[in-house]
């Protein structure tokens, strides 16, 4: 049907339609956009229509004897939504068929069922030639007619770009209308919810009022008069807030009047307000977290300077690390203000710790971290730091003994599910208890690998003697439910130490 209207045509009910939700929220009124059909169900040719228009009021063509029903809509609030019948007789809907014949405002009642009625006001839709060619049909059972007319100029106003803009939302069961002529700022109308929000700021009557009195203060009013841009204003008055939106009417191609939507969102803001208070908290916890952690590593930075081993100075050394990568945890925490940690910051502050700690200015080495742009808990964050920590330590000590250049590389990255279960051991598969994890949850791999001198002889990751791999051991099963393994790099040169994680 709609390849036969003209373009001009189509253009009005798209955008008609593109808003009818809005306008079924506004007149609290079923919505149906009417389009005319002859006997062999075809749309009407531009001539016959303005034939059967010109006719005498009151005298029916018999030419319309069908109604399609082009789109329908109900209140965002209504709990039930028939489906729109698509196509009725003409007899059936006199006054549909009649406000398209005459080109008028038809008004009566419906009976939607045996003994049921519901007032019907339909309104002619025109292009500009003035054709009548559909209808606009406004039904409800408890009818209160008061903003149909007023919705009818907006449909009649609209464009396809308003569906997208925010001042044109739905509305929600408690939202407040109010009508406002544009040249004097008096409210004309308000319904139940608008009355009732004012009543509370003690404002005994909207109607008959003036929008700009210092009680009601809707400036924005004067704005969207001379704009004709639809605007949001947030308002607070004895203790409640308020969300304003102001639509402009243009029934004579100019904002005359402005419908005025009134949301009360005093619980939404007390719920921000809450929110701010526990994430300052929260915030405020990080800071000392980290300020107790640095202080701990700054004692035992004392510690290391007085110990008489070298053996000692190396553990403290490896505890100050330790310490050193959970507080970049808290520190990011602490300035981001959320429970999400980016690892690709928190892995180059740890990288460049370590690095900074261990590594001998001999030491020629080729170092580089990367990891993907993720964001994980604090809680996995702070473990996957230690286990870095811990890798990146077991490197520098271990894999670069007696050599004077290197090549050490860290990364963390996201691991396809199918990568995951088709990985090189089965060691490295995730543990089978992960079927019962979220369908959302990730896969994570963290390798740190080097061409140093490889892995001694014989060596048994089970039985190891080292506190740095059996702390990654212990922190990636028990902590992170996932797997390592450590074995010889590319190549068979150097090695290569994997922690497969699920998040």
């Amino acid at each position: 049907m709609a390849e036969q209207l003209t373009k001009e045509q189509w253009n009005i009910l798209d955008a008609m339609r593109s808003n009818l939700g809005l306008a079924a929220d506004l007149a609290q009124a079923k919505i149906s956009l009417i389009l005319p059909v002859d006997h062999n169900r075809q749309f009407f040719s531009a001539d016959v229509l303005s034939g059967a228009q010109k006719k005498k009021p009151g005298r029916r063509t018999n030419e319309i004897l069908f109604l399609s029903v082009f789109d329908q809509a109900e209140p965002l609030t209504r709990l039930e939504s028939a489906e729109a019948e698509e196509l009725a007789r003409a007899e059936e809907e006199p006054l549909i068929a009649q406000s398209l014949e005459e080109n008028a405002v038809t008004e009566g009642f419906r009976e939607f069922s045996p003994g049921q009625f519901a007032r019907l006001k339909v309104y002619p839709v025109c292009d500009s030639t003035g054709l009548c060619f559909a209808a606009v049909a406004f039904e409800d059972r408890e009818a209160d007619v008061v903003f149909w007319d007023t919705t009818m100029d907006f449909l009649r106003g609209s464009t396809r770009e308003h569906a997208g803009d925010p001042c044109y939302r739905r509305l929600t069961s408690i939202d407040g209308l109010a009508l406002v002529e544009a040249a004097d700022g008096r409210i004309l109308a308000a319904n139940n919810a608008a009355r009732h929000i004012y009543r509370v700021l003690g404002v005994g009557s909207l109607v008959g009022r003036r929008c700009y009195n210092e009680e009601i203060c809707w400036t924005a009013v004067e704005r969207v008069k001379h704009t004709g841009i639809a605007e949001e204003q947030e308002l607070r008055q004895k203790g409640l807030f308020l969300d304003l939106r102001f639509i402009p009417l243009f029934p004579a191609g100019k904002a005359k009047r402005i419908i005025v939507v009134i949301e009360d969102i005093t619980q939404l803001k007390q719920k921000d307000e809450e929110l701010r208070v526990k994430a300052a908290v929260i915030k405020e916890i990080h800071h000392r977290v980290k300020n107790n952690l640095q202080t701990i590593a700054s004692l035992l930075r004392l510690e290391q300077r007085r110990a008489g081993t070298e053996e000692t100075k190396v553990a403290l050394r490896d505890s100050i690390n330790r310490i050193s990568s959970i507080a970049l945890v808290h520190e990011y925490l602490s300035g981001q203000g959320t429970e999400l940690v980016d690892m690709e910051v928190l892995g180059n502050g740890v990288f460049r710790t370590v690095m900074s700690s261990m590594k001998t200015p001999e030491l020629q080495l080729t170092m580089n971290f990367s990891a993907e742009d993720l964001r994980i808990p604090s809680q996995q964050a702070a473990s996957m730091a230690l286990v870095l920590n811990e890798l990146l330590q077991n490197a520098l000590e271990h894999g670069f003994e007696n050599r004077r250049t290197g090549v050490l590389e860290a990364k963390i990255e996201r691991v396809r599910e199918n990568v995951a279960a088709g990985a090189e051991t089965e060691k490295e598969v995730p543990a089978a208890d992960d079927r019962n994890k979220k369908e959302n949850s990730i896969t994570l791999l963290l390798q740190v690998e080097d061409d140093g001198v490889g892995l001694p002889e014989g060596f048994d990751i089970q039985n190891t003697k080292s506190l740095g791999l059996k702390i990654v051991q212990t922190v990636v099963q028990s902590d992170l439910k996932g797997t390592f393994t450590i074995q010889a790099g590319a190549d068979g040169k150097g090695t290569a130490a994997k922690a497969l994680i699920r998040i």
